[in-house]
């Protein structure tokens, strides 16, 4: 089934849904009421440092610096 959504999306299911999540996540922070534990849970990382660091990875920069430009923006 996982080829098939690759063939499909041109991602690996893992890759999409890392990459979905990340996108809610980035909603989630325009919210400076919740916390980033918060967030990572919402948004399905039980660990805030793993959650912190796959969003860099994905997004570029850290939680915190996407907040805050957002807030500038």
């Amino acid at each position: 089934m996982s080829g098939l959504f690759k063939k499909e999306v041109g991602e690996p299911i893992t890759e999409y849904l890392t990459r979905y999540r990340i996108e809610k996540a980035k909603e989630l922070l325009k919210d400076n009421t919740m916390r980033l534990r918060e967030i990572a849970e919402m948004v399905g990382f039980n660990d805030v440092s793993y959650f912190s660091n796959t969003f860099k990875k994905v997004a570029g920069m850290s939680p915190t610096e996407y907040r805050t430009l957002s807030e500038i923006l």
